[in-house]
């Protein structure tokens, strides 16, 4: 996802209100009136505060945190992949949720693993809560000799553990791995075609809100010639809450109900053997500038900007975020509603002390973190919350 859009998404509430907030009485030094508010004003700029914001998420969250007992099954379809639409894979999701499957096909690829892209993206209402399928990825080891007749490209990936981390670090650039598990109870490693299993878990911030996600996922070792080891990695589950608000267990059920449908597996089975002996066919007449070609198709990005969390979950929170700002702001802000659109892009700042960012409105040029929790921001350059509030505070500097 462009980070210029996630960013206006993300505080666009803030940026916003900031103009109706600037209109109410200037702010109450006592840091306990103060309790409750998004968005206070002072004289000199305004006082701005996630946490109220963070809580009253929570407490929305609590409520719409999904069970078992409400999964339903849905499938996967592949519109067009063999001529007619059919269905590709079963999954069991919580009823009422936003749900979107589907399956795209890349034709110019002579790596089958990489061809069909079979993702599904469900979420609450609320957006606070998700499941995210991944699509299943082909690659050779580029650390190992690489064997030129064979048509997926090359990645530096060789174990299960390096693959989650790389579709993590891609699809949440700001995330942190909390923790990592092998699992073996759907791992094969003593076949003839190893199978490692493993689980991730996460950390990152979305729309202002501290998320946990857990992915699960397997790759397969094949040797080639000379020495070399292709890894090709099924399909990803991600599940995602709020921190606090994770269940393994329910994740655990949503994988477990995983299921290809065999016919659609059985064709596109057919239609990976008929790909790989033309990709043999093309390597041997024009070997060179066909893998070429080939090792220059893996374009990190490319292959992992479906992993994203999907635009609509991200307006989702958003709205939620709106909603809690209107009920933790004035009155008075309200009857401001006009002013919203006046104000919408805003910046990401960072303490350099702690290196921690926030986004904050791009229309005032200081900003400060406060020790009791809260940023200030200001358009006076002369101004020091040390000083002129008595607060402990460091000043911010804009992160790009």
């Amino acid at each position: 996802m462009n980070a210029s859009i996630r960013r206006r998404l993300i505080l666009r509430c803030l940026a916003t209100l900031t103009v109706a907030a600037v209109l109410q009485a200037p702010f109450d030094a006592n840091a306990e009136a103060a309790a409750g508010q998004a968005v206070q004003a002072h004289e000199r700029g305004i006082f701005f505060d996630w946490r109220p914001v963070r809580a009253e998420a929570l407490r929305i969250a609590q409520a719409s945190r999904p069970t078992a007992g409400q999964l339903q099954r849905v499938e996967v379809v592949d519109s067009a992949g063999f001529g007619q639409p059919m269905s590709a894979m079963n999954v069991d999701v919580p009823g009422g949720w936003r749900t979107e499957g589907k399956v795209d096909w890349d034709r110019s690829t002579m790596c089958v693993w990489n061809a069909p892209r079979l993702a599904l993206d469900a979420s609450s209402p609320d957006g606070l809560h998700g499941i995210a399928l991944m699509p299943t990825m082909g690659w050779q080891v580029s650390t190992m000799p690489v064997d030129p007749f064979d048509p997926c490209p090359t990645a530096p990936m060789v174990m299960v553990r390096d693959y989650l981390e790389f579709v993590a670090r891609n699809a949440r650039p700001n995330m942190r791995v909390v923790s990592y598990r092998d699992r073996p109870d759907i791992s094969n490693p003593g076949a003839t075609y190893p199978v490692y299993a493993g689980e991730l878990l996460i950390a990152y911030t979305l729309q202002g809100h501290e998320m946990r996600e857990t992915l699960v996922s397997s790759v397969t070792h094949t040797r080639l010639a000379p020495g070399g080891l292709l890894v090709n990695a099924n399909l990803t589950l991600g599940v995602r809450a709020p921190d606090g608000l994770l269940d393994f267990q329910f994740a655990e059920r949503v994988r477990s109900s995983l299921r290809y449908n065999e016919d659609w597996y059985r064709r596109y089975s057919e239609w990976s053997i008929g790909r790989l002996q033309e990709a043999r066919q093309l390597a041997q007449t024009a070997i060179q500038n066909w893998h070429d070609r080939r090792m220059n198709e893996i374009t990190m990005a490319g292959m992992t900007a479906r992993h994203n969390i999907r635009m609509n979950t991200i307006a989702d929170i958003g709205r939620i975020n709106t909603q809690i700002f209107n009920n933790t702001s004035a009155a008075s802000e309200r009857m401001h509603a006009a002013s919203i659109d006046a104000i919408q892009e805003v910046q990401p700042w960072r303490d350099p002390s702690t290196g921690q960012q926030v986004d904050l409105s791009i229309h005032y040029n200081h900003a400060w973190q406060l020790s009791d929790g809260r940023q200030f921001l200001t358009n006076d350059p002369n101004f020091d919350p040390n000083r002129e509030l008595g607060i402990q505070a460091r000043q911010l500097v804009p992160a790009r």
